[in-house]
C-alpha cells in the first residue's frame, strides 16, 4: 500500500531532502507538499509531488501515514493543530525543527502521535548531509524504515537515545556547515589582505578546503593528520602556533557551540 507523506514547508533544508529522495528513485509514496512561497524552479525539480499553498486546500477526509515538520521552529505553534488534524492517529510525525522537543510537538498536535525528530544539514543538498536522528515513543519497526527511506538519501543516519542530545548536535553538525564556510571565507581574506588576487584566494581556499574533507574522509582522525603535515619549525608548525596558541582555537569554537546550543533550547 502506497504511504501517504506531507511535507510542511520545502525551504533549503525540506527541499534538500526531498530532492534526494526523489533521485534515488523511491516510488513507495505519495508526496504532497504544502510551500505557500515555493517558486515554480523547484517544483519542476520535485516530479510526482501534489503541491499546496496552505490546509484549507487539502481534502478534509485526506489523513496522511506520515508528516515530516520542516518549517521554522517559531511558526509551530501557529498551525500545529491543522498538522494534527492531518495526521492518521497511527501515523508518524518526523521533525527537523531545531530545538522544538516531541513533549511541545505532541501538545500542539493535541494527540499523542509517534515522532522521530531529525537534524540534519545543508550538505542533503549533495547528500552528504548528517541525520542526526531521535524516536520517542513506540515508533514501530515499518515506521522506521519509512523514515529511513525517506532521509537515507540524503546522508548517513547517526541514532541518539537522548533526546537532550538533539540540542547539542543541532550545535555541532546541524549547524556545523557554516563554520567550515565561515573559516574558508577568512582563509580567502586572508589571502587577499596578503596581496593575492580575489579570485586566487578564493580558488586556494577552496580547493584546499575540498582536498582536505578528501584525506579526512579516508582518515578519519584530524589529529594524526595534522601532525602528518606540519613539520617542526615549517611553516605550517609557525601558522598553528598563531591559531592554536594558549588554545584559543578550541576555547573560541567550543564559545561557538555553547551559544548554538544555549539557543536550539531556547526555540
Amino acid at each position: 500500500m502506497t504511504k501517504r507523506v506531507l511535507f510542511i514547508g520545502a525551504g533549503n533544508m525540506g527541499f534538500a531532502i526531498l530532492r534526494s529522495f526523489i533521485n534515488s528513485g523511491n516510488e513507495s509514496f505519495d508526496i504532497s507538499i504544502i510551500d505557500p512561497n515555493l517558486p515554480k524552479e523547484k517544483k519542476i525539480q520535485l516530479p510526482g509531488c501534489s503541491f499546496y499553498e496552505d490546509f484549507t486546500e487539502l481534502v478534509d477526509t485526506v489523513k496522511f501515514d506520515v508528516i515530516v515538520i520542516a518549517i521554522k521552529p517559531q511558526i509551530y505553534n501557529d498551525i500545529s493543530s491543522e498538522i494534527g488534524a492531518c495526521i492518521d492517529d497511527s501515523g508518524l510525525i518526523v521533525s527537523i525543527m531545531a530545538g522544538v522537543e516531541t513533549n511541545r510537538i505532541n501538545s500542539g498536535l493535541g494527540k499523542d502521535i509517534k515522532i522521530i525528530r531529525c537534524m540534519p544539514n545543508l550538505a542533503a543538498l549533495v547528500n552528504y548531509s548528517v541525520n542526526v536522528a531521535y524516536i520517542a515513543g513506540t515508533v514501530d519497526s515499518s515506521q522506521k524504515v519509512t523514515f529511513e527511506e525517506l532521509f537515507n538519501g540524503s546522508g548517513p543516519i547517526k541514532w541518539i537515545d537522548n533526546e537532550d542530545l538533539m540540542h547539542k548536535t543541532t550545535a555541532l553538525s546541524g549547524s556545523g556547515p557554516a563554520y567550515y564556510f565561515a573559516f574558508t571565507e577568512a582563509l580567502i581574506k586572508a589571502g587577499e589582505s596578503m596581496g593575492l588576487s580575489s579570485k586566487q584566494a578564493s580558488d586556494l581556499a577552496i580547493d584546499t578546503f575540498l582536498g582536505t574533507a578528501a584525506l579526512i574522509k579516508e582518515n578519519r582522525s584530524p589529529e594524526v593528520l595534522r601532525e602528518r603535515v606540519t613539520s617542526k619549525g615549517g611553516t605550517t608548525a609557525a601558522a598553528l602556533s598563531i591559531l592554536m596558541k594558549n588554545n584559543c582555537l578550541d576555547n573560541l569554537v567550543k564559545d561557538a557551540l555553547v551559544a548554538a546550543e544555549k539557543r536550539s533550547k531556547e526555540l
